[in-house]
């Protein structure tokens, strides 16, 4: 036996209360969840930024002991007034690569500071060099990654907070 269709009658659809009801949800989710989203983003930049500042170190002192050629990397902090919060290295394939951080982050490292690292994976320094990386997150907290490079070629980072 064949069944009816179905007209669309009086109760189809959803009332004006349920559409007002699922709109105020949605604006208390964007009130609520757009600073959230707003502070987890500029987290994400300043962690994104010293992770490929330290990625660039360990690639550095590889091809430094690979090729057993002599590394450098030359950072310049928010304090250097022609080229602010960049650093520039020569890579493995001996192209000059210069990197600029993302907007708002900071590079704080004292002034101009080069790291060089010999073919045997050390700085030839006698103190570690420390280089931070820094952004205001609100008006509460800021993030702070500070990547350690000891005389020996060992790198680390660690994460910190500050009050802005």
């Amino acid at each position: 036996m064949r069944q009816r269709e179905r007209r669309p009658g009086p109760d189809a659809g959803f009332s004006l209360s349920e559409m007002l009801t699922v709109i105020a949800l949605m604006g208390l989710f964007i009130l609520f969840g757009g600073p959230a989203m707003a502070d987890a983003y500029r987290a994400y930049k300043v962690r994104s930024s010293a992770d490929v500042l330290a990625t660039d170190f360990r690639a550095m002192r590889y091809s430094a002991v690979g090729q057993r050629a002599t590394r450098t990397m030359t950072i310049n902090d928010k304090t250097n007034l022609t080229s602010p919060n960049q650093y520039t290295f020569v890579n493995a394939r001996g192209e000059s690569v210069t990197r600029r951080l993302e907007s708002g982050v900071n590079i704080d490292s004292g002034g101009a500071t080069t790291v060089s690292f010999n073919n045997n994976g050390a700085t030839g320094s006698t103190a570690s060099l420390v280089v931070s990386v820094s952004m205001d997150i609100n008006s509460d907290r800021g993030d702070r990654y500070t990547i350690t490079v000891t005389p020996t070629g060992t790198i680390s980072t660690a994460k910190s907070t500050y009050v802005p």
